[in-house]
């Protein structure tokens, strides 16, 4: 068990350092209001420095016990000016949701840096998921399904679309990242 651990009368609860990233209006901060609240966010607001929300998520472990993980997410500003604070911001994360726009190619292709200035971190070894962020529901991806999970098996990152406007995916790629960093993080 890790230094991170609470016992609550036979349930335990687990905090856990999640950074979403990727470039700016990819609808990082869209994702997590829609996890944390099931409301979508129509106006792009940039994220100024960092946004950190608390959203607790119910997994199960081996044994099928209930675990609270609760997840301290971190929605990273991507504008320039921000740069120079990504060490710090990056700093103690447990897992990592690099995020891309399925209709903006270049945001694709741009997770490749984002993942470079994550092993620049030392955080290479934590683990990851890949989301492709899709505004509606009409929205055709324009990134192939086939690129994607390419770029997911290199990044050894499952991949997930997840719906903005429906909501689609959206609670199953936090609980996909709880169970990640809790099976990695967690020895008996």
């Amino acid at each position: 068990m890790t230094i991170n651990d609470i016992v609550f009368h036979d349930r335990f609860e687990v905090i856990f350092k999640v950074i979403a990233i990727g470039d700016p209006a990819v609808d990082k901060t869209s994702l997590l209001t829609n996890f944390c609240s099931d409301k979508f966010e129509y106006e792009y607001i940039p994220t100024v420095g960092v946004n950190i929300t608390k959203e607790p998520v119910t997994i199960k472990d081996d044994m099928g016990k209930d675990i609270t993980v609760n997840l301290f997410v971190w929605d990273i500003a991507a504008q320039t000016q921000f740069y120079m604070l990504h060490r710090s911001y990056f700093n103690g994360a447990d897992g990592l949701i690099l995020v891309f726009d399925c209709m903006k190619t270049s945001t694709f292709s741009h997770i490749n840096n984002w993942w470079q200035k994550c092993i620049k971190y030392g955080l290479r070894s934590i683990p990851r998921v890949l989301v492709g962020i899709k505004k509606n529901i009409i929205d055709k991806s324009i990134i192939p399904l086939s690129m994607a999970r390419h770029l997911s098996e290199k990044l050894d990152a499952p991949y997930f679309e997840a719906s903005i406007s429906t909501g689609d995916n959206i609670k199953f790629v936090f609980h996909k990242i709880a169970e990640l960093i809790y099976k990695q993080k967690i020895v008996f």
